[in-house]
């Protein structure tokens, strides 16, 4: 049987990173599908015992390349991003995808304060900057006829976003000298247990009533999770992290358009200004350094 060689470049990173982003945020669509006779701690659950199978048995030479240390920094990034999934999820029973897939847009924001918090030290001018946009675009976000105001599932993605930008933090710190592979298993299954606890406590256990309803869970496992989550990295290995920063517009872009296609839901000249403000917040900080990059390049 003859190999296929593909050789990659910086074009088809892009497009693998492209590709990942837009996959993922289509967890959206499909999470608003699958809640429609599930909660959202069982909807989780099935999600990522799912995706846990599936990866296990494609890199099961990873498995057992495990230590009790390991584990254990499995279990906190777990319990962060299952906190981060539950929040959003909860929230996303009530609002728009597309809203929450700009809200979302927070973590410009919610990862630099943690970590100036965490690690004491003042942001930078751009990234002052970008939250102030952000903060202005998620007012807009949340216009209510003539004021502000924060519905119940908005500030549930809010907290979402603060539980992600955690497990960012966590992630960096906690796993920093862990094998990646094994690290991106074993938080899958550690999401999968919190889930099911909380299910087991807080949930009527009910499977999906519909072969549509199945679709989407079979969707956020498969595409989300596993495709999602698996190329990217492969993408980001051929362009720079400023490069990544500016692509990770794509995922904000592609929920919205699939909430308003399939959901049909509606943009307002609120949350569509909203919505752009927020978009140049997560790219500012990017286009900016790729620039002062290239500049050093060219003077080389």
């Amino acid at each position: 049987m003859k190999k296929i060689n593909i050789e990659m470049n910086e074009r088809k990173g892009e497009f693998l990173v492209g590709l990942a982003l837009a996959l993922r945020a289509s967890s959206l669509l499909f999470g608003k599908i699958a809640m429609r006779s599930m909660g959202p701690f069982l909807t989780i659950a099935i999600r990522f015992t799912i995706a846990f199978i599936i990866i296990a048995i494609l890199f099961r030479k990873s498995i057992t390349k495990v230590d009790a240390k390991t584990l254990f920094h499995c279990a906190l990034i777990g319990a962060t991003f299952f906190l981060a999934m539950l929040t959003e999820m909860m929230g996303l029973k009530t609002t728009a995808s597309s809203v929450t897939a700009f809200l979302e847009g927070m973590v410009v924001v919610t990862v630099p304060a943690l970590a100036c918090i965490i690690y004491r030290r003042l942001p930078d001018k751009i990234t002052v900057i970008s939250a102030v946009l952000c903060l202005a675009g998620v007012a807009l976000l949340t216009l209510k006829g003539d004021h502000i105001g924060f519905t119940k599932g908005e500030l549930l993605v809010l907290l979402g976003t603060v539980w992600y930008s955690l497990s960012v933090i966590v992630t960096d710190t906690a796993a920093k000298n862990d094998d990646l592979m094994v690290v991106s298993i074993y938080q899958l299954l550690f999401i999968a247990v919190f889930a099911y606890i909380g299910a087991f406590f807080f949930e009527e256990i009910r499977l999906p009533q519909s072969g549509t309803e199945w679709g989407a869970v079979l969707a956020l496992a498969i595409i989300c999770s596993c495709v999602g989550f698996t190329i990217q990295p492969f993408g980001q290995k051929y362009i720079t992290a400023e490069r990544a920063g500016i692509l990770a517009v794509f995922n904000p872009l592609t929920a919205a358009v699939l909430g308003i296609v399939f959901l049909h839901e509606k943009m307002t000249p609120a949350i569509i200004a909203g919505a752009i403000l927020i978009l140049i917040a997560i790219v500012l900080p990017s286009w900016i350094q790729e620039r002062a990059a290239r500049k050093d390049q060219t003077k080389n």
